[in-house]
Order: structure tokens, then sequence, then C-alpha cells
């Protein structure tokens, strides 16, 4: 008769089951609890990031506010120079810089899904495009669109016309001398392709990823003669994490090409 070995058995097995939910429930809280701690210091810097750079482009505000109207009034006073001209240039160049360290931190905030609602992608692209049509023809760069209609996405309207302006901007402003800018969009899945190319025939030795860091500027074509700030496609790539997608660029055959997949 083996019924005793059978019960003891069976206990044991209990007993191991109960000793294994509590050891994974212990665990469990306690990976809980230290991963709260972790989380909890990079959050804090991650707030007192956002706290510096808007506490600073306050403060740096007003001393340029200062060294501009000195400058207007000596101007007034004696005439412009070519002096005067240059600090007001930087002048400007500072206060956009300024401007986008706040685009950055406010990027990065968690979107507010009350403002998420199926939007026209079609026309946001159409009528992003139409605006930049004067600022193409006076480059002397052609412009190009195939855009597919009736794209409809849940997504926050102004995320979606800041992501197209920031890749128009970019690929007018980079684009070679005389050549064509083009912007196509496509349904994808469930969700929306935008593709934004321009000619860029020096482009075949140059790795692209780095494109996406923060004030990253390619020797040849991104200088601050341009006017850019090397943050614009780092904002692009943001926007487009925020909706589960991505970016990327390529290049073939003398273009570049920014391709955005929302999801």
């Amino acid at each position: 008769d083996g019924t005793t070995e059978v019960y003891a058995l069976r206990r044991l097995f209990l007993i191991a089951m109960i000793v294994c939910v509590a050891g994974l429930a212990v665990t469990y809280i306690l990976l809980v609890h230290f991963s709260e701690l972790v989380v909890a210091s990079e959050v804090e810097n991650f707030e007192k990031q956002k706290d510096f750079i808007t506490n600073a482009s306050h403060e740096l505000k007003t001393p340029l506010s200062v060294i501009r109207a000195n400058t207007e009034m000596s101007q007034m006073l004696n005439g412009e120079d070519e002096w005067s001209e240059s600090t007001l240039k930087q002048i400007d160049h500072m206060n956009g810089l300024i401007a986008n360290l706040v685009m950055i931190s406010k990027a990065q905030e968690l979107e507010d899904k009350t403002e998420m609602a199926p939007i026209d992608v079609s026309e946001v692209v159409e009528t992003s495009v139409k605006s930049f049509e004067s600022v193409a023809l006076k480059s002397k760069i052609t412009l190009e669109k195939n855009i597919t209609p009736n794209v409809v996405f849940t997504a926050d309207s102004s995320k979606i016309m800041q992501l197209k302006t920031i890749l128009l901007d970019n690929a007018i402003k980079y684009c070679d001398e005389n050549g064509t800018v083009r912007v196509e969009l496509l349904a994808f899945r469930k969700g929306m392709k935008l593709t934004v190319s321009n000619s860029y025939k020096d482009g075949g030795n140059v790795d692209y990823n780095k494109f996406f860091e923060r004030f990253y500027r390619e020797d040849k074509s991104h200088n601050i003669d341009k006017g850019g700030y090397g943050i614009g496609l780092s904002i692009a790539e943001n926007i487009c994490r925020q909706y589960n997608g991505d970016i990327k660029a390529t290049w073939k055959n003398g273009e570049i090409s920014f391709i955005c997949l929302l999801s």
C-alpha cells in the first residue's frame, strides 16, 4: 500500500508550489521597489534638465535683448558697419538656438492623448507643401509632390505639421543648387509613409545615422550660414517615436531621402 507515500509526495509538491509562488511574489515586489528607486533618479534628472533649459533660456534672453538694444542705438548714432551687422546676426542666431532648445524640451514630454484624433494627413501635407512653394521658387529649386489623397491617421495634427515642416525646410535648405525636392505620401499598412527627398550629389560617403544626433552638422553642407542648428532632425525622430514609428535617411543616385513610417 503506497497511499502514505502518495500523500507525502502531494504535500511536498504543494509546499514546493507555495514556496515558488511566494518567492516569485517577493522577487516581484523587490524588483518593483528597486526599479522605482532607479527610475526616480532618472526622472528627477530629466526634470532638472528641463528646468535648467527653461531657466537658462529665460536668463539668456535678457542680456541678448540689452546687447541688441545697445547695438541698434550705436547704429543710430554712428551709422551701420560690418561689425554691428555681425553682432545683430549672432544675436538672431542665439535667439533661434534658445527657441530650439525649448522646443526640444517640450518635444520630450509625453504627448497629450486627448489631442489625438483621426486627421486627413493628405490635406495637412498638401497645405505644408504649398506654404513652401514660394521658398523653393526663390531658391530656384523645383518642388515636386506625389500625395495620395484621403490618407487618414490618428495623431495630433500639429505634430504631423511640425514633422512635415522640419523635413521640407531641411530639404530646401540643403538641396543642391537648381536641384529638386520631392515629397511623397502613401498609406502604409494601418499608418502612413512620408518621404522627403532632395538633390544631394556629394552624399555618397556620409554617415546618415549621425544626422539625427543633436547639434550634428555634416561639414560640407550643414553649416551655420544655412541658418540651421542641427536639432531639427532630432525633433523629427522624437515625433516619429511618439507614434511607434521610425525615420531613416538614405542616399542613392545623387539624392538623399528621409523616410518616415508611422503606425
